[in-house]
């Protein structure tokens, strides 16, 4: 399982064949609430690069993605998915919907039924998960588990939904279905400790590999409206407190914000323009496993309850990606760009030739064409438009030579490069994820 290896299907670049910008046509005697937004927002690049779209038929708080933006996403959820299998979690999926009798007894119909939706089938009453925590219980309690087992890490990308109210709804950074990096650590009360550090550790990992910069970290106590003992709860918020002091990081307490099972840490990153935004969460939780009877067997072969901590990096998914994309200003680096290479044909005798040019940079990343007829400047404009870190021209000197015109963004072009030389200059830049 370590050693598995994620990756796009080829073919899945097909769907955004010749998606090229075309040039902005303005009618002047409308408004255009976009025109407001700075260049960067995301709301506003997401539709000028063709990534998501939010339309008010399919109802507010639900994006969806489109190619380049999917291919974005999927970039993003292959990374994090390598990065902890070797990291020794367990991949997970499941369903969207449970019973509400299950709702009742985490806790959430009564504390939570506010922000979730639900529905009723055959006489019974259904409601749509806001967390993932449930089914993973669930997974964990369909075995028995030793205490040699321990700490068992199950993990899931997995789309939630939440009632928020419309007026606080906006573009990707406050949505109403979106999806989790979520994942549930069972072990042993003395392992709290070496988790919660190494989830640190993961969540810090993560944020300099994308290039965010952190704002603060919260540790979060128990809020007004929380289940469980005031004394397991100060236990709780005791061994986050001492996990942050001993471990050197700098934090800022947040009194009354824990998650109504648990005290959490938070991680806010700062945005391009200085805003503060929460992604990542660790929580502890000694209630859940309480409520679902969740234990493991121990050296003298009785049950002992589990402890359960909550974890996610990204936090949600659209947020991050919201940030990614400010953050860039939608000129991602070649390993996240959804199309890496756009190979661009001088005329139409040439459109056989650069298919095959084409064909063969398939092999190693992501690659489109544009072979209108159009003229070679148009089309390099309209790639430089769409953000392609890399732009092929293939013209009658290309292909007699067997080499490449090769014009890298924010350079000049390179005449008589070889194709081994330009896969391997761009795999070191995606390997390195420069």
């Amino acid at each position: 399982m370590l050693g598995l290896k994620l990756t796009i299907p080829n073919n899945y670049i097909d769907v955004v064949e010749n998606d090229i910008m075309a040039d902005e046509k303005i009618d002047k005697k409308k408004h255009n609430p976009m025109d407001d937004l700075p260049e960067h927002d995301h709301r506003k690049l997401g539709l000028k690069l063709g990534l998501f779209s939010i339309q008010d038929d399919l109802g507010a708080g639900l994006p969806v993605f489109h190619p380049k933006g999917a291919i974005l996403w999927r970039v993003v959820e292959n990374f994090l998915t390598e990065l902890v299998l070797k990291e020794g979690y367990q991949i997970v999926k499941t369903p969207h919907v449970y019973k509400a009798e299950l709702w009742e007894k985490s806790g959430h119909m009564d504390k939570y039924k506010d922000n979730m939706f639900f529905s009723e089938v055959d006489g019974q009453k259904f409601g749509v998960k806001p967390m993932n925590c449930p089914g993973h219980i669930y997974i964990y309690k369909a075995g028995s588990h030793s205490y040699r087992e321990l700490p068992i890490r199950l993990a899931e990308i997995a789309t939630v939904y939440r009632n928020e109210m419309s007026g606080n709804l906006s573009g990707l950074t406050r949505v109403r279905g979106f999806a989790q990096d979520d994942a549930h650590i069972f072990c042993r009360e003395d392992q709290i400790e070496k988790e919660v550090k190494k989830m640190i550790e993961l969540t810090l990992q993560v944020y300099k590999t994308f290039g965010l910069k952190i704002d603060h970290i919260e540790l979060s106590t128990r809020p007004e409206k929380f289940i469980g003992d005031v004394k397991i709860w100060d236990k709780a918020e005791k061994i986050m407190e001492k996990v942050l002091k001993d471990n050197k990081v700098n934090y800022k307490l947040n009194p009354g914000d824990g998650a109504f099972y648990g005290p959490k840490i938070d991680t806010h990153i700062k945005d391009v323009l200085g805003r503060s935004w929460q992604l990542g969460t660790i929580q502890l939780d000694f209630f859940m496993p309480k409520r679902f009877d969740v234990n493991y067997v121990s050296d003298d072969n009785t049950k002992v309850r589990c402890v359960m901590l909550h974890r996610t990096i990204l936090g949600s998914m659209e947020r991050f990606l919201a940030l990614l994309i400010e953050q860039y200003k939608g000129e991602f680096p070649v390993w996240l760009a959804p199309v890496q290479v756009r190979v661009i044909n001088m005329n139409d005798d040439l459109i056989e030739y650069s298919e095959g040019i084409k064909s063969e940079l398939r092999q190693n990343f992501r690659v489109d064409s544009d072979y209108r007829s159009e003229s070679i400047g148009k089309k390099i404009r309209d790639a430089e438009k769409a953000k392609v870190p890399y732009i092929i021209v293939i013209g009658g000197k290309e292909k007699e030579s067997g080499k490449l015109a090769v014009r890298s963004r924010g350079a000049k072009p390179r005449f008589g490069v070889s194709m081994n030389e330009f896969v391997k200059e761009v795999q070191g830049k995606i390997d390195e994820k420069t």
